[in-house]
């Protein structure tokens, strides 16, 4: 009985030896983005890609308001996905110009989005994950002549304003 018994404290002892001696999982403090993939819904669209974050600091309070967050500030923002078409064999950052032309008048197509804080809580801060970002009410230029043959940019930004890589998408036919 007493032989069961040791056996009964000795394994919970084991197990919590092996977890503690786990390192914590590290990732570089600027963010890393990772293409996972593109699903059209008719007009809209959802583009997935994974990211990793040392520090944790992804993702902003949406009463974060004061500068470098105010609004009009590069910072309000702190994911932007840019738009490009494919016109005589290269890639073009689409503008709002129906004619597909690229007017210095005509606004550039992006999708900005405040994405909201994902700080974990605990000790290790390591981020990890797979975003999901609806591009509505159209994830193409419906009025441009050119945009069967698309692709978007990625840039993920943190509140130290740390910038992830640029992230390419594959080229989207539609």
């Amino acid at each position: 009985m007493k032989y069961k018994a040791s056996k009964i404290i000795l394994i919970p002892l084991m197990l919590l030896l092996v977890v503690a001696c786990l390192k914590p999982v590290t990732y570089p403090i600027e963010p890393i983005i990772e293409y996972v993939g593109f699903e059209p819904f008719s007009d809209t669209g959802k583009v997935v890609f994974s990211f990793t974050d040392g520090d944790g600091n992804i993702g902003l309070d949406q009463n974060l308001l004061t500068s470098p967050f105010n609004p009009g500030s590069f910072y309000y923002y702190n994911l932007y996905i840019n738009y490009y078409e494919m016109m005589d064999g290269e890639w073009v950052r689409a503008t709002s110009d129906p004619t597909g032309e690229n007017s210095i008048f005509a606004d550039t197509i992006t999708f900005s989005y405040r994405v909201e804080d994902l700080t974990p809580t605990g000790q290790n801060k390591a981020l990890r994950g797979n975003m999901e970002i609806t591009l509505e009410p159209y994830f193409f230029n419906p009025t441009s002549n050119h945009n069967d043959t698309i692709k978007y940019t990625i840039l993920l930004i943190d509140r130290d304003l740390n910038h992830s890589n640029i992230l390419s998408t594959p080229m989207i036919l539609r």
